[in-house]
């Protein structure tokens, strides 16, 4: 069977795959039946995300609260004034550490912080003194006041940390265990910056496969899988089974008659991730468009003429699309401003409990996503932080013309 985006809040066992898929190395996250996520590695060492440069200050555009930094030579980023906490301000000319916080995209450069941060399976560790974050995720009262009271028990505070989900299933001991590997990589870092050349790397984060690796929930996930021997080997000595992903399958793909893509229907799943229509199960189906600004999603009633009765036909299809839509953000990484435009519904109580749903499923993605809310035209506003290309780019290709039909997987 094909397997095709989430649709449920089920709790299944997942599995990272790795393989190679039109020419690039991808990461691809199965559920059974589904797909969740699929990232393509970047094409150049230099382009991942969290790398730390000594970058060179270029321009300095005071209305716009921004300076434009020479981070590689010939490639500029923006970067954010309100960041800067030096003891003058800063003018051209100017050499500081500065780390990739978003990618570029299309015409934008990429987004550069010198709010530093490193990060582990259990936590981010960032420059910004004293600021303790929790994942959202974690709910367990309990739970996060022991670990506030630890966190403030602790002697160094010249460091922030955000407690990623993964934290929750483990000792606390281990928490802190990994906060003091990541401080004293950061406190070199720091020492680092004051005797490099520009454009010099200070840092750079884990391989693709490690970092895909690392961002697995332990609870959540069966196997790892690939069939590219290299990533197999480095993956073996990396150390992570034995600590944080212990229990957790790894295993090389030999089987040289029946490809790994072939075997998870890969190039299928592609091709839909990149389609403009998607067909739900109902008849009904989404148009999905990206654009410079935005992303809009049209939702249609199509081929869902049964024997119901109009708004429940409306209504039904509206809380299908909901669950379609926001499986497909992950799945395509878009990000931004995202509108989406439901099939007008009679009742108010139909909106609120489509907004209820929706916000339900949303909060499934591991991308911090908000349904903001429904504006006065009827459209659905979200919003989902942005920090790597969508899909689309990543395979520099845009949306096919073909229909893409969920009934079929």
């Amino acid at each position: 069977m094909c397997l095709s985006p989430w649709r449920s809040l089920e709790k299944t066992l997942n599995k990272l795959i790795f393989t190679k898929l039109r020419g690039k190395t991808v990461s691809v996250l199965a559920s059974p039946g589904r797909i969740l996520q699929i990232e393509a590695a970047p094409s150049e060492e230099n382009e991942r995300l969290g790398t730390i440069y000594i970058g060179k200050v270029r321009n300095v555009v005071k209305n716009l609260g921004a300076a434009f930094v020479e981070y590689q030579p010939g490639v500029n980023g923006y970067y954010n004034l309100s960041e800067w906490d030096g003891p003058r301000p800063l003018k051209s000319g100017d050499e500081i550490p500065v780390q990739v916080a978003r990618a570029a995209v299309k015409t934008k450069d990429a987004v550069l912080s010198t709010n530093l941060s490193l990060t582990g399976h259990y936590v981010v560790l960032t420059s910004q003194a004293g600021k303790l974050g929790i994942s959202a995720k974690i709910r367990d009262g309990a739970w996060r006041t022991e670990l506030k009271a630890q966190w403030e028990s602790r002697p160094q505070k010249e460091y922030g940390l955000i407690v990623r989900t993964n934290a929750y299933t483990v000792p606390f001991d281990r928490i802190w265990e990994e906060t003091d590997f990541l401080l004293q990589r950061l406190c070199k870092i720091r020492s680092d910056a004051g005797c490099r050349t520009c454009y010099s790397i200070l840092f750079q984060p884990e391989s693709f496969a490690m970092q895909a690796a690392l961002n697995v929930r332990k609870s959540e996930t069966e196997e790892i899988v690939t069939d590219i021997p290299e990533i197999y080997k480095e993956l073996c000595q990396s150390g992570l089974f034995s600590g944080p992903l212990s229990g957790i399958g790894l295993r090389l793909y030999s089987d040289e008659t029946y490809p790994l893509w072939a075997l998870y229907h890969l190039e299928t799943a592609l091709d839909r991730a990149l389609s403009r229509q998607v067909w739900l199960k109902s008849g009904g189906y989404l148009v999905i468009e990206p654009t410079e600004a935005m992303t809009v999603i049209d939702v249609n009633t199509g081929k869902n003429t049964g024997k119901k009765t109009a708004p429940e036909t409306y209504f039904n299809t509206n809380l299908e699309a909901a669950s379609e839509i926001a499986a497909q953000l992950r799945l395509r990484n878009l990000s931004g401003i995202i509108l989406v435009d439901f099939i007008d519904m009679e009742t108010k109580e139909q909106n609120e409990e489509l907004l209820s749903g929706f916000r339900k499923y949303l909060a499934l993605d591991p991308v911090k996503t908000i349904l903001v809310d429904m504006t006065a035209l009827g459209l659905v506003e979200i919003t989902r932080k942005k920090i790597k290309r969508p899909l689309h780019e990543q395979f520099l290709t845009g949306f096919s013309e073909k229909t893409v039909d969920i009934k079929k997987t």
